[in-house]
């Protein structure tokens, strides 16, 4: 049966409400899974992941107009195990999963997916490895190619033409979707990669990384990997040439590598999914909300599971008697609300969203505008 589920506007009229309890909790029960890495190496991504798809549940549930259960699964940025918690969330009946959080994640599961004939909403798996596909994924980040591209030309406009890559091969798909396209773009105006090297285990030595790194005289590293690692290799980097120009890309590019960064990523390009100042009304009443919930700002996979929660429900209320919720995503040129105005999804399910540019400046993410 088809939820009943209120059709007004979910992003302010929700957050509004979300300090009135409900008078009477309704019968009806609609499960929402998560699905992303809670411990290891992409820990930090997976639970700002699960505490944005929290938030959206508790939002939606303080509207009391249906019952919202989110069921949570670590995948621990394990292929086997992500496919195990996937078939667990299968079997709990869960609407839609919102999730995976990596690109490595989402290529591993997506056939228990199909075969459970179960949506995934991801918040940030964007490889191309996912795109222009007929299948059940479906996500509301941009795909990395449109970044990476776009990454590469602001740093051959600000002179840094030879660049080396340091890649966290632990996700692959992304990874490499990024990087390839990065130096295409590069290369095809001039430049070159100096560099590339990746890893692929939690005890790496990032100052030997760093030396192999600079050997090559680059002008700029681009750094393509999770927030920590990518903070350990720009401390390690800037120890060896403090002068060394570094780029990072939406993984690690929120307000946790500001903290663990501290000076050594002063001066760093970050390109960013979303503009984490942003002004707009309904993301800094999230914002607001995020803080007293969680005690720390969101980050962009917050932000974003917030949304793939919100997406995937409205999709449910417009579902009509013989159609899938797939179906209904699918619509191309559909307009979803997200917290920063709309979201479209083309006939693949993949969204066409605008990046944005900023540089580390006194510890703070500065806007680059055009």
């Amino acid at each position: 049966m088809t939820p009943r589920i209120h059709r007004r506007p979910l992003l302010l009229a929700g957050l509004a409400a979300l300090g009135l309890a409900a008078c009477q909790r309704p019968a009806e029960t609609v499960r929402i899974g998560f699905l992303g890495g809670l411990s290891g190496s992409v820990a930090e991504l997976g639970v700002n992941g699960r505490n944005g798809a929290l938030l959206a549940v508790e939002t939606l549930n303080a509207q009391g107009d249906a019952h919202y259960e989110l069921r949570v699964e670590d995948d621990q940025q394990d292929d086997d195990k992500a496919r195990a918690a996937l078939r667990a969330l299968a079997a709990q009946q869960v609407a839609f999963v919102v999730g995976p959080m990596t690109s490595s994640v989402a290529v591993a599961v997506l056939p228990v997916a199909e075969q459970a004939r179960l949506v995934l909403i991801s918040p940030t798996a964007t490889s191309d490895e996912l795109s222009g596909r007929a299948d059940p994924f479906f996500r509301v980040a941009a795909g990395a190619a449109i970044g990476a591209r776009q990454l590469a030309d602001l740093m051959l406009a600000q002179g840094q033409q030879r660049v080396a890559v340091l890649m966290d091969r632990r996700n692959r798909a992304y990874v490499e979707s990024f990087a390839q396209a990065f130096g295409e773009r590069l290369r095809h105006a001039g430049g070159t990669i100096s560099a590339e090297l990746g890893f692929d285990s939690s005890s790496n030595d990032f100052t030997a990384l760093a030396s192999a790194l600079l050997a090559g005289r680059p002008q700029a590293v681009l750094l393509v990997a999770g927030v920590g690692d990518s903070a350990l290799a720009a401390q390690q980097l800037r120890r060896l040439q403090p002068g060394i120009g570094l780029a990072v890309t939406p993984w690690a590019a929120n307000t946790r590598l500001l903290q663990l960064g501290a000076h050594a990523v002063e001066g760093c390009l970050a390109l960013q999914a979303l503009d984490l100042e942003s002004s707009a009304p309904a993301y800094r009443l999230f914002r607001q909300r995020y803080r007293e919930r969680f005690g720390d700002d969101p980050g962009t996979p917050a932000v974003q599971s917030y949304e793939a929660v919100t997406v995937g429900v409205a999709a449910l209320a417009q579902r009509a008697p013989g159609r899938s919720l797939g179906q209904v995503l699918s619509e191309p040129g559909k307009h979803w609300s997200g917290l920063y105005g709309d979201i479209v999804l083309d006939g693949f399910g993949d969204a066409a969203r605008p990046l944005h540019v900023a540089r580390v400046h006194d510890g703070r993410f500065v806007a680059l505008r055009p």
